[in-house]
């Protein structure tokens, strides 16, 4: 599910989580992944997850995933890039991890390395492909690959057209056709 609230961290979009158990403590860190409030809380019930639920990989991967994003919207991102690592680690075939290491990537300026993870995620799918096309707009953006930016800020308004921070981003660029062109 993408979340919103991570978004100002740092001009990626926010990570996205993946779908936990429908109850105990997992899906209640899910929950405040989801809805991007009170992360603290959410950390914690993360935590109290891992110790006291009987997660399958698939739900364990899940909730470092969730909690990564937990994390990214405290600003703890070299805790969250391990979280989003340890979920790639446990089941490397979850797109959304991927996508939101990549974000992680990209706050650290490692553009290159973050469009490789976003592109990966974004090919073994993901919960919102919006979020994938915005976050590697973004660094095509920082890398000064302009063209593939604006490409990948309208893909993401093709995914959901009420996506303002694509569409504010797209208000950035000047669209113009060479001369001779049609």
């Amino acid at each position: 599910m993408a979340i919103a609230a991570a978004l100002a961290l740092s001009g990626a979009a926010g990570a996205q989580t993946v779908v936990s158990t429908g109850s105990g403590l997992a899906h209640e860190c899910f929950i405040h992944a989801k809805a991007g409030t009170k992360p603290r809380e959410g950390v914690r019930l993360c935590d109290l997850a891992f110790r006291q639920d009987r997660l399958n990989t698939h739900d364990k991967a899940a909730t470092y995933d969730n909690r990564g994003v937990l994390l990214n919207m405290i600003n703890e991102v070299d805790r969250a890039e391990a979280d989003f690592k340890s979920a790639i680690g446990l089941d490397p075939s979850l797109g959304d991890p991927h996508v939101n290491l990549g974000s992680m990537l990209i706050r650290k300026k490692q553009f290159h390395e973050a469009i490789a993870q976003i592109d990966k995620g974004m090919a073994l799918g993901m919960s919102f492909p919006q979020i994938g096309y915005y976050n590697r707009a973004m660094a095509w953006d920082y890398l000064g690959r302009y063209r593939e930016a604006y490409a990948d800020y309208r893909k993401a308004l093709e995914y959901d057209p009420s996506f303002t921070l694509a569409s504010d981003r797209l208000k950035d660029f000047i669209v113009t056709r060479a001369p001779g062109q049609s």
